[in-house]
């Protein structure tokens, strides 16, 4: 079925195929998990690239799918080249090198086809999830929220910023995780208005503000959940400003609806900022779709023109970022639109602000 919406977007372009270059797009359209291969769609034909190393596993992985093994010795160029000739092929332009593309041309060029870049033909259909990908989704969201409940009794002073981020990559493995979505965020104090603060040696402290950003991944497929709260008493501004955000947060979610574009929500959020004086210090887009990857196609962005549909999957994330203030905060939650066309919230851990006993 992947298959085949994809040979329809082909068509419309008058592709004569695609060279699948994107490991997750690989994975997508055929189950190959392997870190390095060459997919080729054409109108009837499926047929996957891949040396020695790989050519047992994607036997295992994949069905209707011709393997055709590079031969030691041998390079990708001249196996795909039989299969190329006089071909219309589109490749995915933002997913490889320069040497990879100066390749591709200069074996369409000698086999008397061309060569013409795309943008997220694949992605478009990615955009969309099954029942089955959205069960899996959720499924990585509850390893994360399973995972906070452990880890925010488990914080204490004089805990580096590093340590507690390994604890969260530990435990959410121990949880069934196949790993850490991203470099896992731990920012405390005034390094909380670092929008995307490395995990550090620095000794988080009570009675200052943490930020903790990770996700997890279940059967391919990945959450991402930013919490942030008080480790012990912080000042009036920060709570103050934490539920100005979270306002701004909930309303993005509520206002998810079909019809709507995904640039709606995000100028509703920055509108709301606005009023509070904040929005200048709202400096990333409202979210990012998710799925197969953490950070995928689309963006919440300002001026997001696509229309809002059915079985989405992303991330409303506002946040402001104050250094003068010596603090940011960031609320994180993953929804998927439902039938009914509005956000269902995948991510339940608490949200409500809430500050931890810091004398433990």
């Amino acid at each position: 079925m992947r298959i085949e919406k994809l040979r329809q977007l082909l068509a419309e372009k008058q592709l004569s195929g695609l060279l699948v270059t994107d490991k997750i797009n690989r994975r997508y359209l055929c189950g190959f998990t392997g870190s390095n291969g060459l997919l080729l769609v054409t109108e009837n034909d499926l047929r996957l690239f891949v040396d020695g190393r790989y050519t047992q596993q994607a036997q295992q992985q994949t069905a209707g799918v011709e393997i055709c093994e590079i031969p030691v010795g041998g390079n990708l160029l001249s196996t795909l080249q039989p299969f190329v000739k006089s071909l219309t092929l589109g490749f995915e332009a933002g997913t490889i090198s320069y040497q990879t593309f100066t390749g591709f041309q200069s074996l369409l060029e000698e086999v008397g086809g061309q060569l013409i870049k795309t943008a997220n033909l694949i992605e478009s259909l990615r955009m969309i999830k099954t029942s089955e990908e959205i069960q899996a989704i959720k499924q990585a969201a509850a390893i994360a929220d399973q995972t906070l409940e452990i880890i925010l009794p488990m914080i204490r002073s004089g805990l580096s910023e590093l340590e507690l981020a390994n604890e969260i990559d530990y435990r959410s493995k121990k949880l069934g995780s196949e790993g850490p979505a991203f470099e896992t965020i731990v920012a405390s104090g005034t390094r909380t208005a670092l929008p995307h603060a490395h995990a550090s040696q620095k000794k988080i402290e009570a009675n200052e503000l943490i930020m903790i950003d990770f996700g997890s991944i279940y059967q391919g497929y990945y959450s991402d959940i930013t919490r942030t709260f008080g480790f012990g008493e912080v000042s009036a501004e920060i709570e103050q400003t934490y539920q100005q955000v979270l306002t701004v947060q909930k309303t993005a979610i509520q206002t998810v609806a079909l019809g709507k574009t995904l640039g709606e929500i995000d100028q509703t959020a920055r509108q709301i900022l606005e009023q509070d004086n904040l929005a200048q210090f709202f400096s990333h887009n409202l979210g990012h779709g998710i799925g197969l990857s953490c950070h995928e196609y689309p963006a919440l962005a300002p001026n997001a023109a696509l229309p809002i549909e059915k079985n989405m999957t992303f991330t409303i994330e506002p946040g402001v970022y104050l250094p003068a203030s010596g603090f940011g905060i960031r609320i994180e939650d993953d929804v998927v639109v439902n039938d009914a066309g509005h956000a269902e919230i995948l991510t339940q851990f608490n949200k409500e602000w809430m500050t931890i006993d810091c004398n433990g």
